[in-house]
């Protein structure tokens, strides 16, 4: 659960980043050019997916500690997007692999 409330923190803050106007944006795929340009419906399924996230945190966790790991989740992942995104790090097949494996080693693990 917590790898699927770290994916979406990842892509509503993705979207956000994308959305930005004060960065200097450089976009390899699609998807990134039709967040940029629907700016309106990226921004609200951003909050969809910060909403959705917070609300698996509290599920999970409890109140107290799901709204406090939910916000330790987003300043990482904030963090990390504004770090790695002008790198190009993030591109799909990456982030993919690394969720699948980041969940597969939860759902085993617990």
């Amino acid at each position: 659960m917590i790898t699927l409330i770290s994916t979406f923190a990842v892509l509503g803050f993705y979207m956000l980043y994308s959305t930005s106007k004060r960065a200097e944006l450089t976009f390899k795929y699609k998807f990134q050019h039709s967040i940029n340009q629907n700016e309106k419906t990226a921004k609200y399924l951003a909050l969809i997916f910060f909403t959705s996230s917070l609300f698996l945190s509290i599920i999970t966790l409890g109140i107290s500690s799901g709204i406090f790991s939910f916000l330790i989740v987003l300043m990482t992942v904030g963090s990390l997007v504004v770090l790695l995104a002008p790198l190009h790090f993030f591109n799909l097949p990456i982030l993919i692999f690394i969720m699948m494996f980041c969940f597969v080693t939860e759902i085993f693990l617990t």
